[in-house]
């Protein structure tokens, strides 16, 4: 597993080396590690992550359970947390509804956050204008993909400069978003 999870990170920074978003590399490879290795562990879960979230949009984030914003008073760093006690926590939160949103600096902020007012659909024929059978396609995706992605992806767009992180509840695939495009995916072909 160790060689599979190196494998990923290492096409992944190849990945994030031709990102256009100012968030340090670094960072986002500590995010990226702590999802795949929270995989390793388990099977079937989902996760949407916004990476380089920003007080000003706190008018697009509800959080509609209290009991699922765990990280509200009592932050927690990713990138000064050592890896395994950052992925800990993160890790508790896999049966969650909603995203977590973590800072520039790695400080993860919410829980469990309703991303609301996004409008994929607009996003989707800003960035992909024509005729598709469903908005799965018209981003990009090879397989079709249900609210958490579309919320991610649109996220990543309406979001300037965050990188997005998500993973499919049914078929266990990792995601990564910026700017309203697919830059990493798990998924053969879709890369």
């Amino acid at each position: 597993m160790e060689k599979k999870i190196q494998k990923n990170l290492e096409e992944i920074r190849e990945k994030f080396s031709h990102s256009k978003t100012d968030l340090p590399i670094d960072l986002k490879l500590v995010m990226a590690e702590m999802i795949l290795r929270i995989k390793e562990h388990r099977k079937s879960f989902g996760f949407f992550v916004i990476l380089g979230w920003k007080n000003k949009w706190k008018e697009f984030a509800d959080t509609p359970d209290i009991s699922q914003d765990i990280f509200a008073g009592h932050n927690i760093n990713i990138k000064v947390e050592r890896l395994r006690a950052s992925q800990q926590s993160i890790a508790k939160t896999a049966n969650f509804d909603g995203a977590i949103l973590i800072d520039s600096f790695g400080k993860i902020i919410h829980s469990g956050a309703m991303i609301e007012g996004l409008r994929p659909k607009v996003v989707a024929d800003k960035i992909n204008k024509g005729t598709f059978p469903d908005l799965s396609m018209q981003f990009g995706f090879r397989q079709k993909v249900h609210m958490r992605h579309l919320a991610a992806i649109t996220s990543s767009y309406i979001f300037k400069g965050t990188t997005v992180f998500t993973v499919s509840e049914e078929s266990g695939h990792l995601h990564i978003f910026e700017n309203g495009k697919i830059v990493y995916s798990t998924l053969p072909r879709e890369k």
